[in-house]
């Protein structure tokens, strides 16, 4: 549910023009009434990214993704809804109610575990830094390789192995011990006992989100103690499969580069970046989740996995190229020599060899079919279906249909197989993996006389009281189809009217809004609305027989005559239109 009204929403688009906030991030240049520039949501060399002043919207024409203030900034930043939202009312000082959605006191008490973090980081960064308890840790990150400088900048820090060390202090500083067990920072004791410290004696990393909030930790331990690595668990803050280490400072060059470069541990980010590698992040130590991809997507399309080189390695990598496929990603996997990770490979060739190991990565697609070929070597008809059956779900996810061909005839020849084959057991596995039509949020689709009279009002908005003089938005096909009409009736600007529709709604309608003029525009309009007036005299056709045929069963002959009479001059008004039209028709093929 949404947090705000649209009349707050509206308030804080108002209150960052469009222009402003788009030239922050890149150069934008005159382009008759719009503005243009390189896209900065893909790579390209003539600008096809279109900024339109007035109806605050932006749509580029390579990429095909539109929208307004709001989701521009979600897309570049790599935010969520709300966080843009706020971000921008403080920029436009505005002032955001309560009201509508998350309590006030539930915010607050999330904002108290944000400074709790904060506070526990610092306590934690001092002891690494300076205190005489952080020794072995410093001594530690020393044998790893691991600068003083580069920890300060992820303010990494120690926790020391009291079992009320942090305790002690935060509560003295006046936080609550129950906050800080709900924020993970403290565990509850048993049979009634206090709360002890979650993290002791180990090296801690905080995980932030792309604000700079403190979100939880992870703790790598010091000796022999297991877990070798503890994380803060789930709290009201902290979704273990919704964040990423390092993303707040890998985002920018993510976004100058094009390019994400994915790792798993804490330690692997921590020494890329230090060795000049910035566009780094690390998944926390899980399996890659598919909302992990999606906060990626709003930087980039374009990822190389670089995981270790034993089995679970492999098998995460395979998983998480799995998902970037899914999600429309390039994906591409390093493949590391046995025994190698990403740091110690950094550590041993240095940032240029890794860098030429970037460059050749291969294709999650080739890299599957290596690893299967290396299960089931040989020639034999069973190892070839079973590499197939490795392959095949690879396929399946593959959504350009020319990159999708080239793979299939690159296997069919490996494996010796006709491709149509081949082709026909993909089909087979896509058929059996197709959701059922009823699950998910219903589509809206913009089809037939329907989807091209919103796009002529959406274009020329000079056009719509036109078509609000013969159609209204009960005369179309679904509600949600309804309600978009309904929007444009109400003369609402265009980035408001996209404001609650999703994302391929947003790309839709900004590229028809911002599209050079085509002819035929008067000779579509006319066509679209003779087709509404078509419907609503079929629907009052349909109505008018249907109160007769209620009419004959009451046996009330008064009605009866009168419905007969407005039948037929309904029936007598369809039959004119129809030869006013064929008339019309017939004459301009004359010509």
């Amino acid at each position: 549910m949404m947090r705000w009204d649209e009349d707050t929403i509206a308030r804080v688009k108002e209150a960052n023009e469009i222009t402003e906030i788009v030239s922050a991030y890149i150069p934008l240049t005159k382009s008759g009434s719009n503005l243009k520039a390189l896209c900065p949501f893909h790579q390209e060399k003539t600008p096809s990214f279109m900024v339109n002043p007035g109806r605050q919207i932006f749509h580029c024409f390579g990429c095909h993704v539109g929208g307004d203030v709001i989701r521009f900034v979600m897309l570049q930043d790599g935010l969520p809804f709300t966080d843009v939202v706020e971000k921008l009312a403080e920029r436009g000082g505005i002032d955001l109610p309560r009201t509508g959605g998350e309590p006030g006191t539930r915010r607050d008490r999330k904002d108290l575990m944000y400074g709790a973090n904060k506070a526990a980081a610092g306590f934690y960064s001092t002891l690494l830094l300076k205190g005489t308890e952080g020794g072995e840790a410093r001594e530690y990150l020393k044998m790893r390789g691991i600068h003083v400088d580069v920890s300060r900048n992820f303010l990494m820090g120690y926790a020391p192995s009291g079992w009320r060390s942090l305790m002690d202090v935060l509560v003295k500083e006046g936080f609550d011990p129950g906050l800080l067990v709900e924020c993970g920072l403290a565990v509850k004791g048993e049979k009634g006992r206090d709360p002890y410290d979650r993290f002791r004696n180990r090296v801690v990393f905080p995980i932030h989100d792309l604000h700079g909030r403190i979100l939880g930790f992870g703790g790598r331990v010091l000796g022999d103690d297991l877990p070798k690595y503890l994380n803060t668990p789930e709290t009201p803050i902290y979704r273990k499969g919704d964040s990423l280490f390092g993303m707040d400072l890998a985002a920018p060059a993510i976004r100058a580069e094009g390019q994400v470069i994915l790792v798993e541990g804490y330690l692997d980010v921590i020494s890329l970046h230090q060795g000049g590698i910035r566009n780094v992040v690390g998944v926390l130590g899980t399996a890659l989740t598919t909302e992990q991809a999606k906060r990626i997507k709003r930087l980039t399309r374009d990822c190389v996995l670089i995981f270790d080189s034993d089995e679970a390695g492999i098998k995460a990598a395979l998983r998480s190229g799995m998902i970037f496929l899914e999600e429309g990603f390039r994906c591409r996997i390093v493949p590391l020599e046995s025994g190698e990770d990403p740091d110690t490979y950094l550590r041993k060739r240095g940032e240029a060899a890794l860098r030429d190991q970037i460059s050749n990565a291969i294709p999650v697609i080739t890299f599957a079919k290596e690893e299967a070929l290396k299960r089931h070597p040989g020639n034999n008809v069973d190892g070839r279906v079973q590499v197939l059956d490795a392959i095949i779900p690879f396929l399946a996810k593959i959504k350009d249909r020319a990159k999708l061909g080239i793979y299939l005839k690159e296997i069919a020849d490996e494996l010796k197989i006709e491709q149509q084959d081949l082709r026909a057991k993909l089909g087979s596995v896509k058929e059996r993996k197709q959701p059922p039509l009823s699950r998910g949020r219903p589509q809206m689709f913009l089809q037939g006389w329907e989807g091209l009279l919103i796009h002529i009002m959406v274009r020329d908005p000079s056009t719509i009281a036109r078509v609000k003089d013969v159609a209204d938005p009960e005369d179309f096909s679904s509600p949600g189809v309804s309600g978009l009409v309904g929007k444009i009736f109400s003369g609402a600007a265009l980035d408001d009217i996209i404001q609650n529709t999703d994302d391929n709604m947003k790309d839709l309608l900004t590229g028809w809004a911002l599209e050079d003029p085509v002819e035929g525009k008067e000779k579509a309009l006319d066509d679209c609305l003779r087709r509404v007036t078509e419907k609503k005299l079929d629907k009052m056709i349909q109505e008018t027989e249907n109160r007769l045929t209620l009419a004959a069963k009451k046996r009330d002959d008064a009605e009866y005559r009168k419905l007969t009479e407005e039948w037929e001059r309904l029936q007598v008004q369809r039959h004119d239109r129809r030869k006013s039209d064929e008339k019309s028709s017939g004459g301009e093929n004359g010509e």
